[in-house]
């Protein structure tokens, strides 16, 4: 990546593309248009229209990718680290995005983070009446531990629960929930015994293989089964046009 390319200069996203694919063989328009509806890059339009990427955008593609391929990162935490203070001091100074890379990532652990409510907080934090959240956790959508009359949920289960709350605007309930809670037992069990043999492997690295392979297992087939819901329901509309 040039890191002389001038302020007002800018790329194709066919260029970019092009030219990052020689390190990311899977990166395509339609991801970058995906990365940009998900609110990771904010691309400008040349006067046909066309996406086009400056020297920040660059950068922070790079990074975006980087981060997937190296540290297996989610989009949401990735997004966070584009906000961050870090990052912008990076952008003007224009250091390595290899230091950057170590310095954004090393808080990121395979260990899951975990933070305490009481029943009343995550009722008001998620806009969920208590009866509903202890029917989730009754039916084993979400969990949590008790301690000292709190309540702790780990950094995946908080996001299950913004995830419901936002559902539950479109009228959708526990009884339908449970079915997606069978489908990921069913999906996490198929994952389990791909990576069973790592498991039980005596060499050194092996429990680090399998979690780098659950965890891209685990975005491969989510974005296997996003395309064939967005399959079905384009079906959908246009029986019913």
């Amino acid at each position: 990546m040039d890191k002389q390319l001038p302020e007002k200069k800018y790329l194709t996203i066919g260029k970019v593309v092009k030219n990052f694919k020689k390190i990311f063989p899977d990166l395509t328009n339609s991801k970058i248009r995906f990365l940009e509806s998900e609110g990771l890059l904010s691309l400008k339009r040349a006067s046909n229209k066309y996406r086009i990427f400056y020297r920040e955008d660059i950068e922070k593609l790079n990074f975006i990718l980087k981060m997937q391929k190296e540290l297996y990162m989610p989009l949401e935490v990735i997004k966070e680290k584009l906000k961050s203070r870090d990052f912008k001091k990076f952008l003007s100074e224009g250091k390595s995005i290899e230091n950057l890379q170590l310095k954004l990532g090393e808080e990121f652990k395979t260990e899951y983070e975990t933070r305490s409510f009481s029943l009343e907080d995550i009722s008001k934090k998620f806009k969920l009446a208590p009866s509903l959240i202890k029917s989730l956790v009754e039916n084993e959508i979400f969990g949590w531990s008790e301690e000292d009359g709190k309540y702790i949920i780990d950094s995946d289960d908080i996001e299950i629960l913004k995830i419901i709350s936002e559902l539950s605007r479109y009228g959708i309930q526990v009884k339908h929930l449970k079915l997606f809670e069978n489908f990921a037992n069913r999906h996490s069990t198929f994952i389990q015994q791909i990576v069973f043999p790592l498991m039980m492997s005596s060499k050194k690295d092996a429990h680090m293989r399998a979690i780098r392979t659950v965890n891209k297992l685990e975005r491969v087939l989510c974005d296997f089964q996003e395309l064939l819901v967005k399959k079905e329901n384009r079906k959908f509309l246009k029986k019913h046009k």
